[in-house]
C-alpha cells in the first residue's frame, strides 16, 4: 500500500469509529453553519442597505465584543456546571432566534441590544463546544475528529456564502434589495434550527471526564454560588474561578497567542465585506458570496489533510507553519488596492488573497483544538476557552473601533497591515511556548511506552 492509499485507509478507519454523540455532533455543526457563510457575506451590507454608515457597524461590533469579554467567564462556569450539551443547544437555540429578530428589524436600539444580549449565549456555546468534542473523544481520534467536523462545517459554510450572494440577485428586482438579503438570510436560519435535532439526540456523554458530574458530587461545595459550610453562598473570586487550573503557564500562553490573534482579527476581519465592497475593491453581493465560498471550499479541502500533516509533523510546527504561510496574503490584500487602483483583476487577486488567507491560516484551528485538549486538563479546558474569549472580546472591541474608524475614513489598508503583524507575533510566540512542551510531552509518551515493553 502506498502512503496516499494508507493514508485514506486509516482516514477510513478513524471516522468508522467516532461515537454516536460525535456523529450527531458532526450533523450538528453542518446544519448550524451555513448561516455563519451567509451571516458574514450579508449582515453588514444590510446594514448599510437600511441607511446606517460605516461607524455604526462598528460601534454595534464594538458592544457586541465588550459584552463577549465580559460574560465569557461566566458562561464557561456555566457550561461546566450544566453540561455540555445543555450549553451548547441553549446557546445555538438563543442565537437562532436573536439572529432571525436583527435580519427583521431596522430598529437602532434593538441592533445594538441584541448583541449584547446574545453575546452570553454565543460564549455559552463556543466555551462549551471544543471541551465537548474532547470529552468525546480519544487523544488518538481527536485530529481527525476535528478535521473532519471542520471541513463539513466549511463546506456548509460555502454554501451559506453561496446562497447569500445568489440569493439577492434572484429577488432584487422584485422585492427589493433589503427584502432580498433577509430571503438569504432566512435560509441559513432555518438549517440553523433544523440544526438543533441532532444536538438535542445526544446522548449522555460517553467520556470518563464529566466536569458537570464533578460539580453534582464533592466538589459542589468548592463552586461558585453554592453553599459554604456555615450555609451561606460562595462569591464568585478570581481564587475560586482560578481553583480548577492546574497549568497556569499553559494558560498564560494560550490567552496570549489568542489575544494577538483576536486583535489583528478585530482590525478588518468583521468588516471584510465591508472594507471589499466599499473600498477600492468594490465587490457587489454575488461576488463577495463566490469569494467567501470558494475560500471556505479551500479550507474545507485543506483541512481533511490535517491528519497528514499532523502525522509527518509535530502539532506546533504545523500550526506555526500554516500561520506564516497565510501572511503574504494577509499584507496582499492591504498593498494591492493602493499599488493597482481599482478593476476586474484587482478584484480576481484580492480574491485569490482572501482564499489563500482562509485557506492556510484558519487550516491550523484543528490542530490548534487538539493540541489544547491534548495539554490541559478537563476541568481546565472551558476554563481556559472563558479566558481566550474574554481577553479576546475586549480587545477585538478595541481593534474594531480603530479599524472601522479607518474604514470610515478611506484608509483600507492600515487595518490589513495590523492583522498581518499581530498574526506574526502570536505565531511566533506560540512557536518559543509551545514546541518545547509539545517535544517534553512525545518524550514523556516514549518513556511510559519504553518502560511498559
Amino acid at each position: 500500500m502506498n502512503p496516499l492509499q494508507a493514508f485514506i485507509s486509516d482516514y477510513v478507519v478513524k471516522t468508522r469509529q467516532f461515537s454516536r454523540n460525535a456523529k450527531l455532533y458532526v450533523l450538528h455543526v453542518i446544519g448550524m453553519d451555513m448561516i455563519h457563510g451567509s451571516w458574514t457575506v450579508l449582515f453588514n451590507l444590510y446594514l448599510l442597505a437600511i441607511g446606517f454608515d460605516i461607524k455604526f457597524i462598528g460601534l454595534r461590533l464594538v458592544v457586541e465584543g465588550i459584552a463577549r469579554a465580559v460574560t465569557a467567564i461566566p458562561a464557561g462556569l456555566v457550561s461546566d456546571r450544566v453540561g455540555r450539551k445543555a450549553s451548547f443547544i441553549l446557546g445555538d437555540g438563543i442565537g437562532a432566534l436573536f439572529g432571525l429578530v436583527m435580519i427583521s428589524t431596522r430598529n437602532e436600539a434593538l441592533l445594538l441590544a441584541i448583541p449584547a444580549l446574545g453575546a452570553f449565549f454565543g460564549n455559552l456555546h463556543h466555551t462549551a463546544e471544543p471541551a465537548f468534542m474532547a470529552e468525546n473523544s480519544k487523544s488518538a481520534e481527536r485530529v481527525h475528529l476535528f478535521a473532519v467536523a471542520g471541513s463539513l462545517r466549511t463546506f456548509s459554510a460555502m454554501t451559506g456564502a453561496l446562497i447569500a450572494g445568489l440569493v439577492p440577485a434572484l429577488f432584487v428586482d422584485s422585492v427589493g434589495l433589503v427584502d432580498a438579503y433577509r430571503y438569504a438570510t432566512y435560509a441559513g436560519l432555518a438549517l440553523w434550527f433544523l440544526s438543533l435535532i441532532p444536538a438535542v439526540m445526544l446522548r449522555s456523554l460517553e467520556a470518563e471526564e464529566r466536569p458537570e458530574e464533578q460539580f453534582a458530587r464533592g466538589d459542589a461545595l468548592d463552586a461558585p454560588g453554592s453553599l459554604d459550610r456555615s450555609g451561606g453562598v460562595r462569591r464568585l473570586s478570581l481564587r475560586r474561578l482560578t481553583a480548577g487550573i492546574t497549568h497556569p503557564r499553559r494558560i498564560a500562553f494560550f490567552v496570549l497567542t489568542s489575544a494577538f490573534l483576536s486583535f489583528g482579527f478585530g482590525a478588518i476581519g468583521p468588516l471584510i465585506n465591508v472594507a471589499f465592497h466599499e473600498g477600492h475593491v468594490h465587490a457587489g453581493e454575488t461576488e463577495l458570496g463566490v469569494m467567501f465560498a470558494v475560500g471556505e471550499l479551500g479550507l474545507a479541502a485543506a483541512t481533511l489533510l490535517v491528519p497528514l500533516l499532523a502525522a509527518r509533523m509535530l502539532k506546533v510546527d504545523a500550526i506555526v507553519l500554516t500561520r506564516l504561510l497565510a501572511l503574504p496574503f494577509v499584507f496582499a490584500m492591504g498593498v494591492l488596492p493602493v499599488v493597482m487602483g481599482e478593476g476586474q483583476v484587482l478584484l480576481l487577486l484580492v480574491g485569490a488573497s482572501y482564499v489563500g488567507r482562509v485557506t492556510m491560516f484558519r487550516m491550523s484551528s484543528p490542530l490548534d483544538d487538539a493540541f489544547n485538549m491534548d495539554v490541559l486538563d478537563a476541568r481546565e479546558r472551558a476554563t481556559n476557552t472563558g479566558f481566550e474569549i474574554a481577553v479576546g472580546g475586549a480587545l477585538s472591541a478595541l481593534a474594531v473601533f480603530i479599524g472601522s474608524r479607518l474604514l470610515d475614513s478611506g484608509d483600507c489598508m492600515t487595518p490589513f497591515l495590523i492583522m498581518g503583524v499581530c498574526f506574526a507575533i502570536s505565531t511566533l510566540i506560540y512557536w518559543r511556548a509551545f514546541r518545547p512542551l509539545e517535544l517534553s510531552e512525545l518524550r514523556a509518551q516514549a518513556a511510559v511506552a519504553g518502560g511498559g515493553k
